[in-house]
């Protein structure tokens, strides 16, 4: 209890500073685990590998999904497919051959069953390094989306390569039948959640009751598609998505209370999960057999192919995916070779790894060099963080892979003028209907200039329209002004299922509008 006290700790501590010099902060608190575990004596905890997908991965994915949206995803389709599918499926071919070549001895099927574990980089840092280093929005989500998706890939070529490795018989068809039932059945399950907890939420308090639903969502959607046999992942992305947005009151209240208490989760499981990667390493390599500079060279080989495997798919199937868009004429930002050296260099791998290779068998029949092959898979989670983790912000800097200041945030005054366009439409419809009192209406619309300014929004340079306003007096009707946030919130949130729209930033206009909701005028 007082090893897991100190990670959490560390990670609050270390995790501000790892971001204040644009570092991961996963691949420091690694850092501080390996660290950590250099202390003689100090006891390592060993948590139950069968709980930590189920408690580690679902908060970790919902939190990271809510900041997509289904349309970056369909904008996105075919290059997320090919890295969160193909690239998963010929990353555990690959280097399940590596492995069953380099340790002698281990049967192929364990070695791809291992390396469907290694194969997925992981969702949350491809999520901290996109968000911190301002990545171009079409990278960063083709990298989100990588994260959120190739976990179900990965997990379902894991459990049949795992019964594959123990019971000796493998089928191609029926792996490929079973990808397909989890992906159905766990997108199926979340679009219930999504539909039952939308439901609830509407008839629950937004707080405390509606906050506490939130929370719990991820962890049953996970659970059922687990006993529905289809896939927790997809089934907590798709329910995350769900209920990413709605624009009435009662959402703006939940989501203001819900949003730190997410980031606040996201931070910690996700610093815990990293140091313990570091913390427990010591204890994995003591169980090794034989030369431990033996193990370490194998590892140090499988994560070299990890790493170059990565760069040989992406640019050629890159190269070509581009063309296809060209060719078609579709409209989004273009990504050369810079955009997918950064790419490449993002594999990092981290929690879905760790959880996988934990719980790799060792009763009825003990799987395969098990000790060794987590031992590697360790290896290549602390490289891949450390070394790629570490250098990436360099990497970005100086390939000059970067959106624009000036087209962020032209991007977020577009979204702001829509919302204060719908809110002042609002107030037009309710002085037409007459159900409030014109002097209502007239204070109103001669102080509405006040909250749009506090939210952000800049008039255009010689706008009539903004010369004939004025800000002198306070905007006291709070009845009208609620009606006018819930208008533009609705119109952010439709601006937020849309092709080009960045879901960041409306994400960011949202949450002032949710927070201006909350003041009394």
């Amino acid at each position: 209890m007082i090893v897991v006290l100190v990670l959490v700790l560390a990670t609050v501590v270390l995790a501000p500073l790892a971001q204040r010099v644009s570092v991961p902060y996963p691949a420091v608190l690694l850092a501080f685990g390996m660290l950590l575990a250099a202390v003689p004596g100090l006891p390592i905890p060993e948590p139950n590998p069968e709980w930590i997908l189920p408690l580690v991965l679902p908060p970790l994915l919902f939190a990271a999904a809510r900041r997509t949206s289904w349309r970056q995803f369909l904008d996105n389709r075919r290059a997320i497919g090919l890295l969160a599918v193909a690239l998963v499926a010929v990353t555990a071919f690959v280097v399940g051959v590596v492995l069953s070549a380099v340790v002698p001895g281990l049967p192929l099927l364990a070695g791809v069953a291992v390396a469907a574990a290694i194969a997925p980089p992981d969702p949350v840092a491809a999520t901290a390094v996109a968000q911190k280093l301002r990545l171009p929005r079409r990278l960063r989500t083709i990298l989100e989306g990588e994260g959120l998706s190739n976990d179900a890939t990965a997990l379902v070529l894991y459990d049949v390569a795992i019964a594959a490795t123990l019971t000796g018989a493998f089928s191609a068809g029926h792996a490929a039948t079973e990808l397909g039932l989890a992906v159905v059945i766990g997108v199926a399950v979340g679009v219930a959640m999504a539909f039952v907890a939308r439901r609830l939420l509407t008839a629950l308090p937004a707080h405390p009751a509606g906050s506490a639903l939130v929370l719990v969502v991820p962890f049953a959607a996970y659970a059922a598609a687990d006993v529905a046999h289809g896939s927790g992942v997809l089934a907590v992305v798709t329910v995350a998505l769900g209920l990413s947005r709605y624009g009435d009151v009662e959402s703006s209240q939940t989501r203001l209370a819900t949003g730190a208490t997410w980031e606040i989760l996201e931070l910690l499981i996700t610093g815990v999960a990293f140091a313990f990667v570091g913390l427990e390493i010591r204890s994995v390599a003591s169980n090794v057999t034989g030369p431990l500079s033996t193990a370490l060279v194998q590892a140090l080989v499988v994560t070299a192919v990890v790493i170059v495997l990565r760069f040989a798919w992406i640019f050629p199937v890159a190269a070509v995916d581009e063309r296809l868009r060209r060719r078609k004429g579709v409209g989004a930002e273009p990504v050369g070779w810079r955009e997918m050296t950064v790419a490449s260099w993002s594999g990092m791998r981290g929690v879905v790894t760790l959880a996988a290779v934990l719980a790799l068998p060792v009763a009825p029949t003990p799987f395969p060099e098990r000790e060794r092959l987590i031992f590697i898979a360790f290896v290549v989670i602390a490289v891949t963080m450390l070394v790629q983790g570490m250098t990436l912000p360099l990497v970005v800097k100086w390939l000059g892979v970067k959106a624009s200041d000036d087209e962020i945030a032209g991007e977020e005054q577009d979204l702001i003028r829509r919302a204060r366009q719908a809110g002042n439409e609002r107030l037009d419809e309710l002085r037409d209907a007459g159900d409030i009192p014109a002097d209502v209406i007239d204070h109103a619309d001669e102080n509405a200039d006040r909250m749009w300014h506090s939210l952000g929004f800049k008039p255009e340079e010689h706008s009539a329209e903004e010369a004939e306003r004025t800000v002198d007096h306070a905007f006291t009707a709070n009845a009208v002004k609620d009606q006018m946030l819930a208008a533009a919130r609705e119109e952010i949130v439709t601006a937020r299922t849309e092709s080009g729209v960045d879901p960041v930033l409306v994400d960011v206009v949202l949450r002032r509008l949710d927070a201006r909701g909350t003041q009394p005028e």
